[in-house]
């Protein structure tokens, strides 16, 4: 996998904004899908953790 570099196409801060903002919308929709019986939390809970992930990935890799 090649390294993300903030020559592409979408400056860094941007896409961590942007996955930022998945985030805050994943937690609201699995939380009512759960409720609902629709999706077991521990699927959420993963799909949730792996968005954290790649926001921290992203992060991390636009400090360098």
């Amino acid at each position: 996998m090649g390294r993300i570099t903030p020559e592409g196409r979408f400056p860094v801060a941007d896409l961590i904004a942007e996955a930022q903002r998945e985030l805050d919308l994943r937690r609201q929709y699995y939380w009512r899908r759960v409720r609902a019986g629709r999706m077991r939390q521990d699927d959420a809970d993963r799909r949730i953790a792996l968005m954290e992930a790649i926001v921290k990935r992203l992060t991390v890799t636009a400090a360098l």
